[in-house]
Protein backbone atom coordinates (compact mmCIF):
# COMPACT_ATOMS: atom_id res chain seq x y z
CA UNK A 1 0.00 0.00 0.00
CA UNK A 2 1.18 3.46 -0.88
CA UNK A 3 1.74 6.08 0.39
CA UNK A 4 3.84 4.66 3.18
CA UNK A 5 5.46 6.34 6.18
CA UNK A 6 8.63 4.50 7.16
CA UNK A 7 9.93 5.10 10.69
CA UNK A 8 13.42 3.76 11.33
CA UNK A 9 13.39 2.55 14.93
CA UNK A 10 17.17 2.15 15.08
CA UNK A 11 17.65 5.80 14.16
CA UNK A 12 14.96 6.93 16.61
CA UNK A 13 16.72 4.99 19.35
CA UNK A 14 20.11 6.48 18.46
CA UNK A 15 18.75 10.04 18.32
CA UNK A 16 17.07 9.50 21.68
CA UNK A 17 20.30 8.23 23.22
CA UNK A 18 22.37 11.16 21.94
CA UNK A 19 19.89 13.82 23.07
CA UNK A 20 19.15 12.17 26.42
CA UNK A 21 22.84 11.90 27.27
CA UNK A 22 23.35 15.58 26.45
CA UNK A 23 20.51 16.64 28.73
CA UNK A 24 21.59 14.30 31.51
CA UNK A 25 24.98 16.02 31.53
CA UNK A 26 23.11 19.13 32.68
CA UNK A 27 21.14 17.32 35.37
CA UNK A 28 17.90 16.88 33.45
CA UNK A 29 15.51 13.95 33.10
CA UNK A 30 13.78 13.38 29.78
CA UNK A 31 10.31 12.28 28.77
CA UNK A 32 9.96 11.34 25.11
CA UNK A 33 6.99 12.96 23.37
CA UNK A 34 5.33 10.51 20.99
CA UNK A 35 2.23 12.47 19.96
CA UNK A 36 3.50 13.15 16.43
CA UNK A 37 3.22 9.42 15.65
CA UNK A 38 -0.02 8.88 17.59
CA UNK A 39 1.72 7.02 20.40
CA UNK A 40 2.94 4.24 18.09
CA UNK A 41 4.07 1.56 20.60
CA UNK A 42 7.06 0.41 18.53
CA UNK A 43 8.37 3.97 18.44
CA UNK A 44 7.74 4.38 22.16
CA UNK A 45 9.79 1.26 22.88
CA UNK A 46 12.63 2.48 20.67
CA UNK A 47 12.73 5.77 22.55
CA UNK A 48 12.74 3.99 25.91
CA UNK A 49 15.60 1.81 24.67
CA UNK A 50 17.46 5.05 23.99
CA UNK A 51 17.51 5.85 27.69
CA UNK A 52 14.37 7.84 28.46
CA UNK A 53 12.90 7.94 31.95
CA UNK A 54 9.33 8.12 30.64
CA UNK A 55 6.99 9.06 27.79
CA UNK A 56 4.54 11.88 27.17
CA UNK A 57 1.59 12.54 24.87
CA UNK A 58 -1.14 15.15 24.51
CA UNK A 59 -3.93 12.73 23.66
CA UNK A 60 -5.33 10.24 26.11
CA UNK A 61 -6.24 7.84 23.29
CA UNK A 62 -2.55 7.54 22.39
CA UNK A 63 -1.64 6.87 26.02
CA UNK A 64 -4.30 4.16 26.28
CA UNK A 65 -2.90 2.66 23.06
CA UNK A 66 0.56 2.43 24.63
CA UNK A 67 -0.75 0.98 27.89
CA UNK A 68 -2.75 -1.68 26.04
CA UNK A 69 0.43 -2.56 24.14
CA UNK A 70 2.12 -3.34 27.45
CA UNK A 71 4.14 -0.15 27.96
CA UNK A 72 4.33 0.36 31.72
CA UNK A 73 6.80 3.22 32.14
CA UNK A 74 5.70 6.57 33.64
CA UNK A 75 3.57 8.48 31.13
CA UNK A 76 2.71 12.19 31.29
CA UNK A 77 -0.43 13.73 29.79
CA UNK A 78 0.77 16.97 28.22
CA UNK A 79 -2.57 18.59 27.45
CA UNK A 80 -4.72 19.71 30.37
CA UNK A 81 -7.17 16.88 31.13
CA UNK A 82 -10.71 17.30 29.85
CA UNK A 83 -13.38 16.87 32.51
CA UNK A 84 -14.95 14.17 30.35
CA UNK A 85 -11.84 11.97 30.57
CA UNK A 86 -10.79 12.36 34.21
CA UNK A 87 -11.36 8.70 35.11
CA UNK A 88 -9.08 7.51 32.31
CA UNK A 89 -6.45 10.12 33.17
CA UNK A 90 -6.16 8.68 36.66
CA UNK A 91 -6.25 5.10 35.38
CA UNK A 92 -3.71 5.37 32.58
CA UNK A 93 -1.36 8.28 33.34
CA UNK A 94 1.06 9.01 36.14
CA UNK A 95 1.35 12.77 35.77
CA UNK A 96 -0.51 15.57 34.02
CA UNK A 97 0.12 19.25 33.26
CA UNK A 98 -2.56 21.50 34.75
CA UNK A 99 -3.64 25.12 35.06
CA UNK A 100 -7.34 24.91 36.06
CA UNK A 101 -8.60 24.49 39.63
CA UNK A 102 -11.80 22.83 38.42
CA UNK A 103 -9.80 20.14 36.67
CA UNK A 104 -7.47 19.65 39.62
CA UNK A 105 -10.44 19.18 41.95
CA UNK A 106 -11.92 16.59 39.60
CA UNK A 107 -8.58 14.76 39.42
CA UNK A 108 -8.37 14.69 43.22
CA UNK A 109 -11.89 13.30 43.57
CA UNK A 110 -11.32 10.58 40.99
CA UNK A 111 -7.88 9.68 42.34
CA UNK A 112 -9.48 9.18 45.76
CA UNK A 113 -12.16 6.98 44.21
CA UNK A 114 -9.51 4.83 42.50
CA UNK A 115 -7.28 4.77 45.57
CA UNK A 116 -4.39 6.48 43.80
CA UNK A 117 -2.20 9.54 44.11
CA UNK A 118 -1.88 11.50 40.87
CA UNK A 119 1.14 13.70 40.19
CA UNK A 120 0.75 17.13 38.62
CA UNK A 121 2.88 19.92 37.23
CA UNK A 122 1.18 23.32 37.29
CA UNK A 123 1.74 25.49 34.24
CA UNK A 124 2.42 29.19 33.85
CA UNK A 125 2.48 31.21 30.64
CA UNK A 126 5.71 33.14 30.17
CA UNK A 127 4.86 34.51 26.74
CA UNK A 128 3.99 31.64 24.42
CA UNK A 129 0.29 32.45 24.74
CA UNK A 130 -0.95 28.91 25.04
CA UNK A 131 -1.76 27.11 28.33
CA UNK A 132 -0.85 28.23 31.83
CA UNK A 133 -1.83 30.86 34.37
CA UNK A 134 -0.18 34.27 34.49
CA UNK A 135 2.94 34.30 36.72
CA UNK A 136 1.10 36.53 39.21
CA UNK A 137 -1.49 33.77 39.73
CA UNK A 138 0.93 30.86 40.02
CA UNK A 139 1.32 31.06 43.81
CA UNK A 140 -2.45 30.77 44.28
CA UNK A 141 -2.63 27.76 41.95
CA UNK A 142 0.27 26.08 43.76
CA UNK A 143 -1.37 26.63 47.15
CA UNK A 144 -4.66 25.24 45.89
CA UNK A 145 -2.96 22.18 44.40
CA UNK A 146 -1.16 21.47 47.66
CA UNK A 147 -4.48 21.58 49.53
CA UNK A 148 -5.92 18.66 47.56
CA UNK A 149 -5.90 15.09 48.78
CA UNK A 150 -4.62 12.38 46.43
CA UNK A 151 -2.78 14.99 44.35
CA UNK A 152 1.00 15.40 44.54
CA UNK A 153 2.48 18.62 43.23
CA UNK A 154 5.82 17.66 41.68
CA UNK A 155 6.73 20.73 39.65
CA UNK A 156 6.02 23.94 37.82
CA UNK A 157 6.33 24.29 34.07
CA UNK A 158 5.89 26.34 30.94
CA UNK A 159 5.85 25.95 27.17
CA UNK A 160 7.83 27.74 24.49
CA UNK A 161 7.47 28.11 20.71
CA UNK A 162 4.30 25.95 20.54
CA UNK A 163 1.86 28.79 19.78
CA UNK A 164 3.79 32.04 19.42
CA UNK A 165 6.65 30.49 17.47
CA UNK A 166 9.12 32.48 19.55
CA UNK A 167 12.12 30.54 20.91
CA UNK A 168 12.79 30.60 24.65
CA UNK A 169 15.19 33.08 26.19
CA UNK A 170 17.44 32.84 29.22
CA UNK A 171 15.44 35.68 30.77
CA UNK A 172 12.22 33.66 30.59
CA UNK A 173 13.90 30.61 32.10
CA UNK A 174 15.39 32.74 34.86
CA UNK A 175 11.91 34.05 35.65
CA UNK A 176 10.59 30.50 36.00
CA UNK A 177 13.47 29.52 38.28
CA UNK A 178 12.75 32.55 40.47
CA UNK A 179 9.06 31.63 40.64
CA UNK A 180 9.92 28.09 41.66
CA UNK A 181 12.30 29.30 44.36
CA UNK A 182 9.56 31.51 45.80
CA UNK A 183 7.04 28.67 45.82
CA UNK A 184 9.07 25.59 46.71
CA UNK A 185 8.85 25.98 50.52
CA UNK A 186 11.58 23.43 51.02
CA UNK A 187 10.06 20.94 48.58
CA UNK A 188 12.23 19.81 45.67
CA UNK A 189 9.97 20.82 42.78
CA UNK A 190 10.77 19.98 39.18
CA UNK A 191 11.01 22.79 36.66
CA UNK A 192 9.48 21.49 33.44
CA UNK A 193 10.66 23.87 30.74
CA UNK A 194 12.98 21.74 28.67
CA UNK A 195 11.62 21.20 25.16
CA UNK A 196 13.05 20.72 21.68
CA UNK A 197 13.14 24.51 21.36
CA UNK A 198 14.94 24.86 24.70
CA UNK A 199 17.53 22.36 23.44
CA UNK A 200 18.62 25.12 21.05
CA UNK A 201 20.12 26.99 24.02
CA UNK A 202 22.37 24.01 24.78
CA UNK A 203 23.24 23.48 21.13
CA UNK A 204 24.19 27.15 20.71
CA UNK A 205 26.42 27.20 23.80
CA UNK A 206 24.15 29.40 25.92
CA UNK A 207 23.44 26.79 28.62
CA UNK A 208 26.28 27.79 30.93
CA UNK A 209 24.96 29.37 34.14
CA UNK A 210 24.74 27.13 37.21
CA UNK A 211 21.09 28.07 37.85
CA UNK A 212 20.09 26.46 34.55
CA UNK A 213 20.55 23.04 36.17
CA UNK A 214 17.27 23.75 37.94
CA UNK A 215 15.56 23.29 34.56
CA UNK A 216 15.46 19.56 35.20
CA UNK A 217 12.39 18.16 33.43
CA UNK A 218 12.53 17.93 29.64
CA UNK A 219 9.81 16.98 27.17
CA UNK A 220 11.50 16.14 23.87
CA UNK A 221 9.83 14.96 20.68
CA UNK A 222 10.60 16.90 17.52
CA UNK A 223 14.39 16.87 17.91
CA UNK A 224 14.34 13.10 18.41
CA UNK A 225 12.30 12.48 15.27
CA UNK A 226 14.18 14.93 13.05
CA UNK A 227 17.66 15.05 14.61
CA UNK A 228 17.97 18.79 14.27
CA UNK A 229 17.91 22.05 16.21
CA UNK A 230 14.30 23.09 15.62
CA UNK A 231 15.14 26.80 15.83
CA UNK A 232 17.98 26.84 13.27
CA UNK A 233 17.04 23.61 11.44
CA UNK A 234 20.71 22.62 11.62
CA UNK A 235 21.58 18.96 12.27
CA UNK A 236 22.39 17.95 15.83
CA UNK A 237 25.77 16.26 16.12
CA UNK A 238 25.63 12.46 15.86
CA UNK A 239 21.89 12.46 15.12
CA UNK A 240 20.00 11.12 12.12
CA UNK A 241 17.89 13.51 10.05
CA UNK A 242 16.16 10.78 7.99
CA UNK A 243 14.55 8.62 10.67
CA UNK A 244 11.14 9.25 9.08
CA UNK A 245 10.51 9.06 5.33
CA UNK A 246 7.30 9.30 3.34
CA UNK A 247 7.16 7.20 0.16
CA UNK A 248 4.54 7.48 -2.57
CA UNK A 249 3.83 6.27 -6.10
CA UNK A 250 4.06 8.14 -9.41
CA UNK A 251 0.72 7.88 -11.22
CA UNK A 252 1.30 10.24 -14.18
CA UNK A 253 4.23 11.66 -16.16
CA UNK A 254 3.61 14.24 -18.88
CA UNK A 255 5.53 16.94 -20.70
CA UNK A 256 4.01 20.35 -20.11
CA UNK A 257 5.29 23.77 -21.12
CA UNK A 258 4.19 26.11 -18.30
CA UNK A 259 7.01 25.13 -15.99
CA UNK A 260 9.66 26.75 -18.18
CA UNK A 261 12.20 23.93 -18.34
CA UNK A 262 11.75 21.88 -21.53
CA UNK A 263 14.04 19.16 -20.16
CA UNK A 264 11.80 18.59 -17.15
CA UNK A 265 8.71 16.45 -17.09
CA UNK A 266 5.72 17.02 -14.86
CA UNK A 267 4.81 14.11 -12.62
CA UNK A 268 1.88 13.46 -10.35
CA UNK A 269 2.35 11.48 -7.16
CA UNK A 270 -0.58 9.81 -5.37
CA UNK A 271 -0.30 12.00 -2.32
CA UNK A 272 -1.92 15.28 -1.32
CA UNK A 273 -2.80 17.67 1.46
CA UNK A 274 -5.18 15.07 2.88
CA UNK A 275 -2.03 13.13 3.84
CA UNK A 276 0.17 16.18 4.52
CA UNK A 277 -2.02 18.90 5.98
CA UNK A 278 -0.19 22.21 5.88
CA UNK A 279 3.16 20.44 6.05
CA UNK A 280 5.88 20.30 3.42
CA UNK A 281 8.12 17.67 1.86
CA UNK A 282 11.69 17.61 0.62
CA UNK A 283 12.56 15.05 -2.08
CA UNK A 284 15.15 12.42 -1.22
CA UNK A 285 14.89 10.79 -4.65
CA UNK A 286 17.23 12.36 -7.21
CA UNK A 287 15.95 14.67 -9.93
CA UNK A 288 12.70 15.55 -8.17
CA UNK A 289 11.36 18.99 -7.28
CA UNK A 290 8.08 19.51 -5.46
CA UNK A 291 5.94 22.10 -7.25
CA UNK A 292 2.83 21.96 -5.10
CA UNK A 293 -0.09 19.88 -3.95
CA UNK A 294 -3.86 19.74 -4.04
CA UNK A 295 -5.98 17.56 -1.79
CA UNK A 296 -5.16 14.35 -3.68
CA UNK A 297 -2.24 15.12 -6.01
CA UNK A 298 1.40 16.07 -5.44
CA UNK A 299 2.83 17.77 -8.52
CA UNK A 300 6.55 17.35 -9.11
CA UNK A 301 9.13 18.26 -11.73
CA UNK A 302 11.22 15.30 -12.90
CA UNK A 303 14.67 15.58 -14.49
CA UNK A 304 15.51 11.87 -14.21
CA UNK A 305 14.01 8.98 -16.14
CA UNK A 306 11.20 7.87 -13.88
CA UNK A 307 8.27 5.73 -15.00
CA UNK A 308 4.70 5.17 -13.90
CA UNK A 309 4.61 3.10 -10.72
CA UNK A 310 8.01 4.23 -9.44
CA UNK A 311 8.18 5.11 -5.76
CA UNK A 312 9.57 8.48 -4.65
CA UNK A 313 10.95 9.17 -1.18
CA UNK A 314 10.54 12.40 0.77
CA UNK A 315 11.62 13.78 4.11
CA UNK A 316 8.92 15.58 6.07
CA UNK A 317 8.58 18.59 8.33
CA UNK A 318 6.79 18.28 11.67
CA UNK A 319 3.31 19.11 10.37
CA UNK A 320 3.59 16.64 7.49
CA UNK A 321 4.76 13.91 9.86
CA UNK A 322 1.94 14.67 12.29
CA UNK A 323 -0.75 14.40 9.61
CA UNK A 324 0.69 11.46 7.68
CA UNK A 325 1.23 9.40 10.83
CA UNK A 326 -2.44 9.75 11.73
CA UNK A 327 -3.96 9.57 8.24
CA UNK A 328 -6.03 6.47 7.39
CA UNK A 329 -4.64 6.77 3.85
CA UNK A 330 -1.01 6.27 4.91
CA UNK A 331 0.46 2.94 5.94
CA UNK A 332 2.85 3.38 8.87
CA UNK A 333 5.76 0.93 8.76
CA UNK A 334 8.35 0.65 11.52
CA UNK A 335 11.68 -0.76 10.37
CA UNK A 336 15.06 -1.54 11.91
CA UNK A 337 18.47 -1.34 10.25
Amino acid sequence: MWPRLEINLSKIQENTKVITEIIQQYGGQVDGVVKVVAGEPAVARAMLAGGLQGLADSRLANIVRMRLAGINCPITLLRSPALSEIAQVIEYTDLSLNSEKTVLAALAKEASRQGKTHKVIVMTDLGDGREGVAPAHLADLVAYTRSLNNIELVGVGTNFTCFSGQPPTLEQLRKLVELKEQLAQGIDLLISAGTSSTLHLINSGQWQAAWLKQINHWRIGESIFFGHDIITQQPLANCWQNACLLKAEIIEIQEKDPFGDQRAKRGIVALGTQELGAGSLRPISAGVQVLGASSDHLVVSLTKDYKIGDILSFSLDYQALLVSATSPYVQVICIKD
